[in-house]
């Protein structure tokens, strides 16, 4: 799907400024910071329609008359992620400079799960960590969450337990049982 930039400025005849395509999609867009948005969605070959796992996007509309992708990391062994369709299972947080989701595979020989987290820095985004998350009686937990304090990540799962992580290294602290 192409990234439009529209000048709404008169409603009765909005004009369009700028498209810029790109493969694959984003299913979710959030602003992130000056003239900068983050997109997540999905890598797809565009000869043939086959996603290729999960993308991130970041767009430079900073200028609306010349959008373009600044940086996009392909994500092929994710074959999902809730944060697609559920905006609040996303870790965004601009001035910690904090993107993190939990993404799923399924497809490549083996199911698995994770939290990932990452950062955008010089125009790329750079992973600070990933947490690979077991199953859960057959399952893999379904919806965890991720939050920080101070220096701390805290990743919430569903089962009511609690895991505390550095966010500097990524390195388990301690768990916190229900």
């Amino acid at each position: 799907d192409p990234l439009f930039a529209v000048d709404v400025s008169e409603p009765e005849e909005p004009k369009v400024l700028d498209e810029l395509k790109v493969s694959g999609f984003s299913e979710y867009l959030h602003l992130y910071g000056e003239g900068l948005l983050l997109g997540l969605g999905m890598e797809v070959d565009e000869d043939t329609g086959e996603q290729q796992g999960l993308k991130l996007s970041m767009f430079d509309m900073s200028d609306p008359a010349e959008l373009s992708e600044k940086a996009r990391l392909n994500l092929s062994e994710y074959d999902y992620s809730t944060a697609l369709y559920d905006y609040k299972s996303l870790l965004i947080d601009v001035r910690k400079n904090l993107i993190g989701f939990e993404a799923q595979s399924y497809g490549h020989g083996s199911a698995r799960q994770a939290y990932l987290v990452f950062s955008y820095e010089e125009g790329a985004f750079v992973k600070k960590f990933e947490i690979e998350l077991p199953e859960n009686d057959g399952f893999w937990y379904q919806s965890c969450r991720g939050t920080y304090i101070g220096d701390r990540f805290y990743l919430l799962l569903p089962d009511g337990s609690v895991q505390e992580y550095s966010l500097e290294t990524g390195e388990l602290v301690r768990e916190l049982g229900v």
